[in-house]
């Protein structure tokens, strides 16, 4: 999974049209990103931009379209300075419980070494 992490420094009092900001969604249709998963947390003095993807490790937001131009001037009235992109530094996951289980299809008669039906060893009881 990879992450672009873009943290926004807001302007004291900036939360609010942050918010509202949010309220309108995103500037460019996700699902024609590379992303999977898209978060968005807010304290009273920053944006956290969280987006995930399972291509490649520089995930990029589709900045050739003017809409996130657009995006980027609305933003500037709550924002207190440039925002930066953070880097992963550490992360843990659980595995996942079904991690090491198979799903294909298990051999059934005649299809492995035991013996199948037409197999010459067999002997049928009678």
């Amino acid at each position: 999974m990879s992450r672009l992490v873009i943290i926004a420094p807001l302007r004291p009092g900036g939360r609010e049209r942050a918010l509202s900001l949010l309220r309108e969604g995103p500037p460019f249709d996700l699902d024609t990103t590379k992303f999977d998963r898209h978060q968005v947390f807010l304290t009273e003095r920053e944006a956290v931009f969280v987006f995930e993807g399972l291509g490649p490790p520089a995930l990029d937001l589709p900045g050739e379209d003017p809409r996130v131009w657009r995006a980027a001037e609305a933003w500037a009235e709550c924002l207190a300075e440039r925002p930066r992109v953070a880097r992963t530094a550490f992360c843990w996951e659980r595995p996942d419980e079904s991690e090491g289980v198979a799903f294909a299809a298990t051999p059934g008669p005649g299809d492995g070494d035991g013996g199948g039906l037409n197999h010459p060893n067999r002997r049928v009881a009678g």
